[in-house]
């Protein structure tokens, strides 16, 4: 399918807010009505990080899912800028469930690689699942680093959502960054940090600002600078 041009691009700090959930394609259009190009992420993660609780929360849905069958699709609209200059993004977003093991998941995300605009990593970030689950991020953290090689994903964005910091056993940045190891993994690559909830929806806006400004970046077929780099929203 045939993109079209893409739109200007967003300038940083410009706010964005997570709108009702709109039907048909996922479009990124400017207010003004130029030309839309459609817009995918793919939701990644370990069961139980939150991922379809994300999604849902993103398209203005209730926040407890049950666990994900097959793959669920549906689209969410972001909106950001000020009123006279809004960037609208209609944002399809890709939640494939797959059983807890790491080739399996490795094996079912592949095939959404190559049609998806970003990626959403989202974390359980809590000290609950440091302590009793250790494995569970031991495999996380090498899906995202399998994730992250793919040759398909070399120049799009990866927005890592640190779920869960409405907990009391919510882990601080330093700790997500460590135990990740989120500057090895993301070496050279396009990436944001973010806390967040699925339950309040904190960070959550912060969050989809980054990505719809990095998405409103991206031309199609372009080649890396290799000056990819991350930050970090506390």
């Amino acid at each position: 399918q045939a993109r079209a041009p893409p739109t200007p691009r967003a300038t940083a700090g410009e706010r964005c807010a997570v709108a009702r959930p709109a039907r048909g394609l996922p479009l990124c259009t400017l207010a003004m009505g130029q030309a839309p190009t459609p817009k995918q992420a793919l939701v990644i993660g370990w069961n139980g990080a939150g991922k379809t609780a994300i999604a849902q929360r993103l398209r203005g849905q209730s926040s407890e899912p049950l666990p994900t069958n097959g793959v669920l699709r549906g689209v969410a609209t972001l909106r950001c800028g000020p009123q006279d200059e809004e960037v609208e993004c209609a944002l399809e977003l890709v939640d494939v469930g797959i059983e807890p093991k790491l080739e399996s998941k490795t094996f079912g995300y592949q095939p959404f690689l190559s049609d998806a605009d970003a990626i959403i990593v989202v974390l359980d970030a809590t000290r609950t699942a440091q302590r009793f689950r250790p494995e569970e991020i031991v495999k996380s953290k090498e899906l995202v680093r399998r994730i992250a090689d793919e040759p398909e994903v070399r120049d799009k964005p990866f927005l890592v959502l640190a779920n869960k910091c409405d907990r009391e056993d919510a882990l601080d940045i330093k700790e997500v960054m460590e135990l990740w190891d989120m500057d090895a993994i993301f070496k050279g690559r396009t990436w944001q940090l973010q806390r967040c909830s699925a339950v309040s929806a904190e960070g959550l806006r912060a969050a989809t600002a980054w990505l719809v400004i990095k998405l409103l970046q991206t031309k199609p077929g372009a080649e890396s600078s290799g000056s990819g780099g991350g930050s970090v929203f506390r």
